[in-house]
């Protein structure tokens, strides 16, 4: 019998560093407007990089499964099985989020060992129940 698949959303905070970013970007482009500076200028598109970070974050979520999970972002998916699971930790300091760390696959299905790749998810509400999860299924180091 297999389970119904659990889906994490990202975390509302996303939506407050968006702000942020967006009203930092916005004193920077009225800064210009005032007096050109191509410090100013940096500043400006640094902050329009972030609010569009934050926004691609805040877009993401996490969907597990029996077999693994996959991690959805606005322009890409990315599917990890249990099986390839090195391990998976919390990091971070303005926003903690998972970080797991994987062997990828060969073409032929098997696990290549002699690589390892990792994925840093983005904080999702549930976060402490998805990385006990994750900690939970993952193959026993041996």
């Amino acid at each position: 019998m297999q389970s119904e698949p659990a889906h994490y959303r990202s975390t509302s905070v996303y939506i407050v560093m968006v702000g942020a970013s967006a009203l930092a970007a916005l004193l920077c482009a009225w800064s210009l407007w005032v007096q050109f500076d191509w410090i100013t200028l940096v500043f400006l598109v640094g902050c329009l990089y972030a609010a569009w970070s934050f926004g691609a974050q805040w877009r993401s979520s996490v969907t597990v499964d029996a077999q693994g999970f996959i991690v959805s972002a606005p322009f890409q998916s990315q599917r990890i099985e249990y099986r390839q699971i090195d391990d998976a930790g919390e990091a971070g300091r303005l926003v903690r989020r998972i970080v797991v760390t994987y062997h990828p696959l060969l073409g032929n299905g098997l696990l290549d060992l002699d690589d390892l790749h990792s994925v840093t998810l983005p904080a999702v509400d549930r976060q402490v129940e998805l990385l006990a999860l994750l900690e939970s299924r993952r193959p026993p180091r041996g």
